[in-house]
Formats: structure tokens, C-alpha cells, sequence
């Protein structure tokens, strides 16, 4: 399953407003080391952001299939 730049600003976060920020989704994956551009040009392997077993990346593999299984 690849999870996109689409899921990444529309999954749930844990404010006020639904969605993860750009500014903080580009810090997230330098700290990871992956590429940034190549994530919004083509998205990313959901195991790739599973095999960091960081929350965040947990939560946004976990709506990404949500929205899969819903046919979104």
C-alpha cells in the first residue's frame, strides 16, 4: 500500500484541525532520512513508515488503510 501526501494532510492529527503540517511531515522524514520530494511526487511503502515503529508514521499507515478498505 503506498501512503500519499493526500493522507498525510487529511488523517486525523491531534489538534483542532485534521492532518499532519507539511513543515512538520518534511522534518519528519529527514529525521527518518527519506526523501521528502520523492514522497510527494510518488508517496511511500506503508512498511517503510511501519519499520520506524514511530507513532506518528503508525498512526498515518493506519488511516491510509483505513481510506484503502473504504475505497477512498
Amino acid at each position: 500500500m503506498i501512503v500519499t501526501l493526500d493522507h498525510l494532510r487529511r488523517a486525523p492529527g491531534f489538534g483542532a484541525r485534521p492532518g499532519f503540517c507539511a513543515q512538520g511531515g518534511r522534518e519528519w522524514f529527514a529525521y527518518y532520512g527519506f526523501d521528502w520530494s520523492a514522497f510527494v511526487r510518488d508517496g511511500i511503502d506503508a512498511e517503510v513508515i511501519e519499520a520506524t515503529g514511530d507513532a506518528l508514521g503508525l498512526h498515518l499507515v493506519a488511516f491510509a488503510r483505513a481510506e484503502a478498505a473504504r475505497g477512498q
